[in-house]
């Protein structure tokens, strides 16, 4: 009897263990990879402002996906990929941050769509048709995230597209951004936004100012004299303001803070210049002034060498 009690309890012991070991195999963080596609509805031709949501199932998302939309053609040609990146910490009914990200956008599909950021609230990304031609979507998700295997069943089995809806969007397509703090190109250890070990060829290079010196020009501007100017360069062996060839081979210059500077420098000198044009037009007059007075005195000694 003794003996028939301990089996009993051994397997209902064992029952325990097999429940407690599927419920946690079921719900433990495991990362995870994961592709969903996903067909839309036909966008009709000839209505503007449609747009459609990815809908997911009420589930934790923590890691990172991509949406790719592409399409062949339907009344127009609409080739092309466009993927928006997210990095997202999602919990249900609490925490959420996103990041987001273009990777790609090119061909006709960047023109004719837009892939709105994660609504935390209804679980949902909106996909907004920027044409009013008709067009159908292929839609493809995936990415890593550090989910439960029934979460992550219930991701990738209830995801789905919702009906067409009319909604104006007021912005423009995406084009392809890079969110990171620092690129490098041909460099591991990038010190700027964008780090170039190398050559770049540009057709044009536009630099945005703030101070733009042409406060050189106000009245209340002291413009230093000539004699100073001079001095500085005896002294420190480099224009006042500009770096010296030491401090340029050190730290390197901005392009637009030395722009400015030289500007400054060519104003100065104009200056200069204005100042010394007025000085050598007053000596001109002079000059013009003297020679009618040594013409004058000329003829009075001729005529007088004559008496």
């Amino acid at each position: 009897m003794q003996k028939q009690k301990k089996r009993k309890i051994n397997l209902k012991f064992s029952g325990i263990i097999f429940t407690l070991f599927f419920y946690f195999s079921s719900y433990s963080q495991t990362v995870n990879n994961f592709e969903i596609t996903l067909p839309s509805p036909l966008f009709p031709n000839g209505i503007a402002n449609q747009a459609v949501n990815i809908q997911f199932p009420n589930v934790p998302l923590w890691g990172w996906f991509e949406v790719t939309i592409t399409s062949a053609y339907n009344n127009q040609i609409s080739t092309g990929k466009l993927t928006k990146r997210y990095q997202i910490g999602h919990n249900v009914g609490g925490y959420f941050n996103q990041a987001t990200e273009i990777p790609a956008a090119f061909g006709a599909v960047a023109n004719q769509w837009f892939i709105g950021d994660f609504n935390h609230d209804t679980n949902s990304i909106p996909i907004y048709h920027l044409v009013g031609t008709g067009n159908t979507l292929m839609i493809k998700i995936e990415g890593v995230m550090v989910i439960s295997t029934a979460n992550l069943d219930l991701l990738k089995n209830n995801t789905t597209i919702s009906p067409l809806e009319t909604i104006a969007f007021p912005g423009t397509r995406h084009y392809m951004s890079i969110m990171q703090d620092r690129v490098g190109i041909g460099t591991n250890t990038p010190d700027s936004a964008l780090a170039v070990n190398g050559t770049i060829h540009s057709k044009e290079v536009k630099v945005d100012l703030i101070n733009w010196p042409d406060f050189v020009f106000k009245k209340e501007y002291k413009l230093p004299t000539l004699e100073e100017v001079e001095k500085h360069i005896a002294e420190k062996g480099h224009l006042e303001n500009i770096p010296s060839e030491e401090e340029a081979v050190k730290n390197g210059i901005n392009l637009g803070e030395i722009n400015a500077k030289l500007l400054q420098k060519i104003e100065e000198l104009t200056l200069y210049m204005i100042d010394v044009n007025k000085k050598v037009n007053v000596l001109q007059i002079n000059n013009e002034k003297l020679i009618e007075e040594n013409k004058l005195l000329s003829k009075k000694i001729k005529a007088l060498e004559k008496k």
